[in-house]
């Protein structure tokens, strides 16, 4: 009997590949706890919303129906002291400078505002869901909207994420990228340091998309998640527009932290107070729900 050897070669070669296969560990083994980053992020994450949810919970006058303009403007400022306080909890942000935070804080407030709230709204198909428990829905009458900021955010952000059945742990990577700007405003002297955190982010959010997410089969998926950036930035520069206008026009009660955060040229003679910590840096409890209705339009 004649043995045909290329075949025998053959196949004791896929035998082998197939062995060293099973022994050695599959990269889909690895959990979010081997990515240190990622898990910080998740913990940030938890902790405002844990804050969010006491003060909310505490809050007696917080209303579950149709969102009016103050409950948007209310919405607004809890998200931004929200997003201080996510941001204290980030290592690589609490070694940077102070005019470096500041800076990152101002360029991310907006699409920190458009980013949280396209993924809370993951659940709604029309609206968007606000941190006070309030519906504001795409098409609505009753808060001005010159830019259809809502209507964007559900169509452009909300409606993608779902289709991408995109989860927490792939939202929280994906802020942080946005977050690390080492282009904004105010961290020139921090570029590589800054640069440098958004690359540790994304190298840590590529492993998890290409081994560990469920979906990790599907072609393209971090390409497609990232994708989601350009239409947070437009949004969220039609919505300082908006909040400018409707503190031009008197539409709406622009508090002082949003003012800081979201309008440029109306923070530069607060930079000194902000450097000494005030008010980007005010304790949780100033989170609030105002009871009196915005000014009529």
């Amino acid at each position: 009997m004649q043995i045909d050897y290329a075949l025998y070669e053959v196949k004791t070669s896929k035998i082998q590949i197939e062995r060293d296969r099973i022994a050695k560990p599959s990269p889909t083994a690895t959990t979010v706890a081997e990515e240190p980053l990622l898990e910080e992020l998740l913990q940030a994450e938890a902790a405002v919303r844990q804050l969010r949810s006491s003060v909310i919970t505490r809050t007696s006058d917080a209303r579950r129906g149709e969102a009016t303009t103050i409950d948007v403007t209310d919405s607004m400022h809890q998200q931004l002291v929200l997003m201080v306080e996510w941001a204290k909890r980030l290592v690589s942000f609490s070694k940077l400078p102070m005019r470096t935070q500041v800076g990152l804080l101002r360029h991310f407030s907006a699409q920190h505002l458009v980013m949280c709230a396209a993924f809370r709204s993951i659940h709604l198909d029309d609206a968007v869901w606000l941190t006070n428990e309030t519906r504001l829905h795409k098409n609505s009458t009753k808060v001005p909207d010159v830019n259809r900021v809502a209507a964007r955010i559900v169509d452009q952000l909300t409606v993608p994420m779902r289709r991408l059945q995109m989860n927490e742990i792939e939202y929280c990577a994906l802020k942080a990228v946005a977050f690390f700007d080492p282009i904004a405003k105010g961290v020139d002297d921090s570029y590589e340091e800054v640069d440098l955190s958004r690359q540790e982010v994304l190298d840590a959010f590529e492993r998890y998309v290409r081994f560990v997410s469920p979906l990790r089969e599907v072609p393209r998926r971090l390409s497609q998640l990232l994708l989601l950036l350009p239409p947070v930035l437009g949004i969220a520069r039609d919505l300082v527009e908006d909040v400018q206008l409707a503190k031009l026009f008197g539409l709406a009660s622009i508090d002082r932290l949003m003012a800081e955060l979201m309008l440029p040229g109306e923070n530069h003679h607060n930079e000194e107070k902000m450097e000494d910590g005030s008010p980007l840096y005010s304790p949780a409890p100033s989170i609030h729900v105002h009871t009196s209705e915005a000014p009529a339009s």
